[in-house]
């Protein structure tokens, strides 16, 4: 899911929606791993992780999947094999091949202290988890059967049969079960609408090339890592100058110095682009605001590396905007929960 302001690259009419309030919105939680769950019309259940769609997908029936999978990372077998059985007891949805749902893992042995989980960055704290939990999952996304009536799908060549429900209501495809805690991502937000104000006139950079387009996010995590000392121009002559010194030939050189002419020109011929990119992200913290008010059962913390994990309040990771035909981007203020992903001053979850 592309940054929000990343729109500036796109031809999809996501950003005219949003200006038209004809969109809605979902909480993005801090989990790990992310993880899609099914049960096929034989009435066997999987489990699977990222990837899901690349060419080697793998799926999970049997704990024995797992250990035939030597790609598979031996701390995650047990915790995903539990999951499997705990949900597959639990499913009350519809069985067949094209219907599954994607959420992120929250826990796999209960909260810690019964109140407090940290799957990956942020660490939440609540008193809504029961006693007897032991899987967490915040439930997102459903894919289905392709409607003949729609246009939303999953833009893959693997899955033109597939549609996508971003903010979908999962957690009512299963039955009660002690030993698990579910929510779905929108449950604190779905009865709130923003006020979505006027977000100054920008351009569309969709015709740029892939190179350029590619630098210039580069660049933008570079600022965010603190590894940008420059400009735009700076970084990328600098780029330049390591890929031609990464090559031997004169030819090769000369290609990549071309390759590089085409960027220039094209930052050249687009001044505004980083000024709009500004506004795109002065809109969005300005979206951000109004959700970051909201009251929370889930108190977001980070915890710092100080010998003594002291801890910090912080907000949500962010949110995710989505329409009607399958197209979303998701609202992160960067210069927050993204530089304290990037950063070593904070423990993560999965460091454990």
């Amino acid at each position: 899911m592309e940054h929000f302001e990343d729109l500036l690259f796109e031809s999809s009419d996501l950003l005219t929606r949003v200006m038209h309030g004809e969109v809605k919105f979902t909480r993005k939680w801090d989990g790990a791993p992310s993880i899609f769950f099914g049960v096929n019309s034989d009435g066997d259940a999987w489990i699977a992780r990222k990837g899901l769609f690349n060419k080697d997908a793998k799926k999970y029936y049997k704990r024995s999947d797992f250990d035939a999978d030597p790609k598979f990372p031996e701390e995650l077998k047990t915790p995903l094999w539990n999951t499997l059985v705990y949900l597959s007891r639990s499913w009350a949805g519809p069985e067949y091949d094209n219907y599954f749902v994607q959420g992120d893992l929250m826990f796999t042995d209960g909260p810690d202290k019964g109140h407090f989980f940290h799957p990956n960055t942020i660490q939440y704290f609540t008193h809504k988890i029961p006693k007897k939990a032991k899987v967490g999952i915040v439930w997102h996304t459903r894919y289905v059967d392709r409607s003949p009536t729609t246009d939303r799908y999953v833009d893959h060549d693997r899955n033109e049969d597939l549609w996508i429900e971003y903010g979908s209501s999962v957690k009512e495809h299963f039955k009660h079960m002690d030993e698990l805690w579910m929510i779905n991502a929108h449950d604190e937000i779905e009865d709130f609408t923003p006020n979505f104000g006027h977000l100054a006139a920008v351009g569309n950079y969709s015709h740029l090339s892939e190179k350029t387009i590619s630098l210039f996010k580069m660049y933008q995590n570079a600022l965010i890592k603190g590894n940008a000392d420059g400009s735009l121009m700076d970084f990328i002559f600098d780029n330049m100058a390591k890929a031609v010194d990464a090559v031997k030939m004169d030819k090769t050189k000369t290609k990549k110095m071309l390759e590089y002419k085409i960027v220039f020109e094209e930052l050249t011929a687009n001044p505004n682009l980083e000024s709009d990119y500004l506004k795109m992200q002065t809109y969005k913290i300005f979206l951000l605001k109004q959700f970051d008010r909201l009251p929370t059962d889930y108190a977001p913390k980070l915890v710092m590396k100080d010998g003594v994990n002291r801890t910090i309040d912080t907000d949500h990771e962010g949110y995710a905007v989505f329409d009607d035909y399958g197209n979303a981007a998701k609202l992160v203020d960067r210069k927050k929960f993204s530089a304290a992903n990037f950063s070593d001053e904070y423990v993560k979850g999965w460091s454990k």
